[in-house]
């Protein structure tokens, strides 16, 4: 007799003998220790997300400067504006890498795959147009700090 025909068997009994019942594979794990792992965007909020963060995994909470509105940014006292103004451009550097790959993937595989830009959906030739537009004002900002 080949296995299939044995296993099915098997089954077959198991089945006729109404042995199988409801089954969970989760219920001898532990739940997660994550108090307050949802809290909101209040003062208060954030202030018992850094206490969570730090008492229980030992690490420190470190403020994001780049992605911050202006205000913020301005007012941050952990770096000078000389350092700020070198970080920004460091970040910016490192996003448009990231950026040039993802064009580059998207390239390769339009030409490899064949698709002409009469296959792009409704969207995405007005989304390249704007796209475009950012880029020529994200260029002429870079020349104003430049100089």
């Amino acid at each position: 007799m080949s296995i299939s025909k044995k296993l099915k068997e098997i089954i077959d009994e198991i089945i006729k003998e109404d042995e199988l019942e409801e089954a969970s594979v989760t219920g001898n794990v532990a739940g997660y220790q994550t108090p307050n792992a949802f809290s909101g965007k209040q003062a208060k909020d954030k202030k018992k997300e850094k206490q969570n963060a730090e008492n229980s995994t030992g690490y420190t909470v470190v403020q994001e400067i780049y992605g911050t509105n202006y205000p913020t940014f301005k007012k941050e006292e952990s770096k000078n504006s000389r350092q700020k103004v070198n970080g920004a451009i460091k970040e910016i550097n490192k996003r448009l890498f990231e950026i040039e790959r993802i064009i580059g993937r998207a390239a390769k595989l339009k030409q490899e795959a064949g698709v002409s830009s009469d296959n792009y959906w409704k969207s995405t030739k007005p989304r390249m147009t704007k796209i475009a537009e950012r880029l020529l004002k994200v260029s002429h900002k870079l020349r104003e700090i430049a100089s």
